[in-house]
């Protein structure tokens, strides 16, 4: 763990993150410990480590909250991202509370200042401590949480997300949400190889997210790597997962909803 002084809190929004209307990026740390083998934040600047090294280092903020409460006031009815290159929910949340502290900030510095036009959020995370934040969620106008659940079996999930927490506990997470009135967004990102496919689809259609977003996993074609790893690609070419799978499972729940596939699945909410 390292701590560092940052310059400013929220960055503006490039690549997907901009083509989707986000105004702006927020990172509470630097690095993850996650750990998943197809996080493109591997390969950005930001990751000063080799690559090998990735889930095992993250860095904090340490006056992330200072700036929150600094900076929120320039964002007045534009549209964040939390978080582009580390998940908000990490095990050290749990001790160090930034993610929570930054959303506190924001919320009192916007309704002294705003009314009605509070900063929009999006909170992207597979962490299902995000509940521990319902009483913040719930009191913003307009935010909505995306939780990753790319597959429908924990043994798969490991190989890909070696530290990431279970699948079932993602889920539980989900429905507190939803049942708290928190929008939600299930993104099945990059989609993993499923064990059963139309059972997997049928308790998505149930749950019946805000936003549901797929996405075929493939090796990266770029020295940018936005994509994937090699192993991971390894792992994907042995399971017997194909791009026909994920066709016909995609192909399934577009009979009953709107599906976003990649990118157009990652905007702010109304």
């Amino acid at each position: 763990m390292e701590q560092i002084k940052a310059r400013t809190l929220f960055q503006k929004a490039t690549g997907f993150i901009q083509r989707g209307g986000f105004d702006w990026t927020c990172n509470p740390y630097v690095g993850c410990t996650f750990g998943c083998l197809y996080c493109y934040a591997a390969y950005l600047p930001q990751n000063d480590r080799p690559l090998e090294d990735w889930g095992k280092w993250f860095r904090i903020k340490k006056n992330a909250i200072e700036l929150a409460e600094k900076e929120t006031r320039k964002l007045a009815g534009q549209s964040i991202y939390m978080s582009s290159v580390t998940d908000p929910y990490q095990p050290i949340e749990r001790k160090i509370m930034l993610t929570r502290g930054i959303l506190e900030a924001s919320l009192s510095v916007s309704k002294q200042a705003f009314c009605c036009q509070e900063p929009r959020w999006v909170i992207q995370t597979r962490g299902p401590m995000v509940v521990r934040d319902i009483d913040l969620l719930t009191r913003f106008s307009a935010l909505r949480v995306n939780l990753s659940i790319p597959t429908d079996h924990e043994e798969i999930a490991k190989l890909y997300e070696p530290k990431a927490p279970s699948l079932e506990s993602r889920w539980r997470a989900a429905h507190q949400l939803q049942n708290a009135g928190v929008a939600i967004g299930i993104c099945v990102t990059p989609t993993l190889p499923l064990k059963d496919p139309i059972a997997f689809a049928d308790r998505l259609l149930e749950f019946r997210p805000e936003v549901l977003v797929t996405q075929p996993f493939h090796e990266r074609t770029s020295g940018f790597g936005a994509n994937t790893s090699a192993k991971a690609v390894e792992l994907l070419k042995s399971s017997g997962w194909s791009t026909t799978s994920y066709q016909n499972f995609v192909a399934y729940l577009k009979k009953y909803r709107i599906v976003y596939e990649g990118e157009a699945g990652f905007f702010p909410p109304d």
